[in-house]
């Protein structure tokens, strides 16, 4: 079985006992927490991929590091992760965990990238038109692209919706060479 199959069967475990105990927000934000821990810390990353390191000594570390920080579903999920030496697996969980949590909230993930950078405004603004196209909520991630030479690309899952002056002017120079503005 793979690695991510794995992960996404972790995730969605650790999603219904959240549900289920109507904690879904609170192991979020948890979730959220670990990893930022994760990711801060080579030294923790490195401890908990180690198939040297006992359990015992991991579950220890677990409740010292979490106990009291976290809910108690979270912690008890992060023992079941050490008591099936799945704790190396933890990033992927964590990504399998975002985008289901995200599924079942109707939330699509867009990202966007401007030739000019977006003001908040600008940013929500784009997000509400996407939402109305989409019919899903959107969180939005928007970067700066200085190769365009003006407007938007924005990909939301496999769609690309391309509003850039360069794609503008390709199809006007494409619409010009085949005399199709000539039918407009």
């Amino acid at each position: 079985m793979s690695e991510i199959t794995i992960a996404r069967r972790y995730a969605q475990a650790l999603y219904e006992a959240a549900e289920a105990a109507g904690r879904v927000e609170q192991v979020d934000a948890d979730v959220a927490m670990i990893q930022a821990a994760l990711a801060a810390s080579r030294e923790l990353r490195r401890f908990f991929e180690s198939p040297v390191i006992s359990r015992e000594k991991k579950r220890t570390v677990v409740e010292k590091l979490f106990g009291g920080r976290v809910e108690p579903v979270t912690l008890r999920f992060l023992q079941l992760l050490v008591e099936k030496r799945r704790e190396a697996l933890f990033p992927t969980v964590v990504k399998a965990y975002g985008a289901l949590r995200d599924e079942r909230l109707g939330i699509v993930e867009a990202k966007a990238k401007a030739a000019q950078p977006l003001t908040d405004d600008e940013a929500r603004a784009l997000a509400q038109a996407l939402e109305k196209m989409t019919g899903r909520r959107i969180r939005m991630d928007v970067e700066q692209a200085p190769g365009l030479i003006g407007g938007v690309v924005i990909r939301v899952g496999d769609t690309v919706y391309d509003g850039s002056v360069r794609h503008q002017l390709e199809s006007l120079r494409e619409r010009l060479e085949h005399g199709s503005f000539l039918n407009n």
